[in-house]
Formats: C-alpha cells, sequence, structure tokens
C-alpha cells in the first residue's frame, strides 16, 4: 500500500472515527451538530494541506523528469551532430 493511500485512510478512519464519537456522546443535538461542524473544519484544514504537500512532492518530481527528458534530448542531439560529422568526414 503506498504512502498516500495510508494517509488517506488514516485520514478517513479518524475522520469517522470522531464524528460516530460525537454522535453517540450523550449532549445536546446543538452542541453535538456545533462539534461536528468544527471536526469537519479541522479535517478539512488537514486534507488540503496533505493534499498541498502531496501537490508539490508531485510538482518537483515532474519538473525533475522534465529536466531529465530534456538532457537526454540535449546529449541525444549532440551525439547524432557528433556521428554526422564522423560519417562526412568518412566520406571524403
Amino acid at each position: 500500500m503506498s504512502k498516500g493511500n495510508i494517509l488517506i485512510s488514516v485520514i478517513i478512519g479518524s475522520f469517522v472515527g470522531a464524528l460516530m464519537g460525537v454522535l453517540f456522546a450523550p449532549d445536546k443535538g446543538q452542541n453535538t451538530r456545533k462539534q461536528i461542524a468544527k471536526k469537519s473544519d479541522e479535517y478539512g484544514d488537514l486534507v488540503k494541506t496533505e493534499f498541498d504537500d502531496f501537490a508539490k512532492t508531485m510538482r518537483k518530481k515532474y519538473e525533475a523528469a522534465l529536466s531529465d527528458t530534456e538532457d537526454i534530448i540535449s546529449k541525444g542531439k549532440a551525439k547524432a551532430d557528433e556521428l554526422r560529422s564522423e560519417l562526412k568526414k568518412a566520406m571524403k
């Protein structure tokens, strides 16, 4: 299981556990709704933060892969030019 899947599972499990605990707690409905709203906001912020971190990581990996690809293409073109030169010399 990947790190992202584990993290999502933990977040969802925590949210469901907190929600169930609040729903079955002996408290007034109004207080329960406030607690649910508060927990929803907290977990929403946590999910947003984790998603932002994930997006930053993916962006860095994308940029690194793009840079590596550009390097490979550049080296390939240089090698092709070198071989073309050698072929022209050999044909003279």
